[in-house]
């Protein structure tokens, strides 16, 4: 019994080296990326360095902002370009609100509604910015302080005609005209419960399409026949 055992204590030491000889297997989970579909649901603001709104920094957006208010239905896109101050916090409230904070998002669209300034419905434009708060995300105790900042003291920013403004953020130091003439509301049209917006967002639709500039055609080519010309070609010559 004896060789029998240092047997299987050869033949066990040779298998645990041949394991230990084995190469090791490790298995990796290789995270999976989500799709991106391209889309504007999210705004992508420049902020203008050599700018600035009572000490607030303007940004102006690089692609047009669209936005569906659930309750009214109103489809809401603010264009590409519009120069915006977030949220219009003087410096002593920033410690509570910040403008580019959480509530940034539904303050362009609020600053939006109240550069068009649609008469009497400045109410209309803080319940919707409120309620814009809440769907991107702001705690309830920054959307009240939010809003019952707007309610108390914006009326004197609403339809300010210097706030309808346009900058091209690869040419920060010229304002661009305007993209269109004011319009007299912020909706673009209406989807009752805002069913098919995102759709709508996602198959590329666009409330401002640029306009195409078509290349300049190049001037016609005319030949201008001079009166010796027919008498030239009777020379023994050849015409250079």
């Amino acid at each position: 019994m004896t060789w029998r055992r240092g047997a299987a204590l050869v033949l066990a030491g040779a298998m645990m080296a041949l394991a230990g000889c084995a190469e090791k297997t490790t298995t990796v989970y290789v995270p999976v990326a989500p799709k991106v579909v391209p889309s504007s649901l999210t705004p992508q603001p420049v902020i203008l360095f050599n700018r600035s709104k009572e000490g607030r920094k303007l940004f102006t957006l690089n692609e047009e902002f669209p936005y569906c208010d659930p309750v009214t239905g109103y489809v809401i896109v603010v264009p590409k370009w519009y120069v915006t101050d977030f949220a219009s916090v003087p410096w002593y409230g920033q410690g509570v609100i910040d403008p580019q904070g959480p509530t940034a998002r539904a303050a362009i669209i609020h600053d939006w509604l109240y550069t068009i300034g649609q008469p009497n419905m400045r109410l209309q434009a803080d319940d919707i910015f409120y309620r814009a708060m809440i769907a991107f995300g702001v705690d309830q105790f920054h959307t009240g302080i939010a809003y019952n900042a707007v309610r108390a003291g914006g009326e004197g920013g609403y339809g300010l005609k210097g706030d309808w403004l346009f900058i091209d953020p690869a040419r920060p130091d010229v304002s661009q005209p305007a993209p269109f003439v004011k319009p007299i509301s912020g909706a673009v049209r209406v989807m009752p419960g805002c069913r098919g917006f995102r759709e709508l967002i996602l198959s590329g639709w666009k409330a401002y399409p640029d306009k195409v500039v078509l290349p300049a055609a190049p001037p016609p080519v005319t030949t201008t026949k001079m009166p010796y010309d027919d008498l030239v070609k009777k020379f023994p010559w050849k015409k250079k």
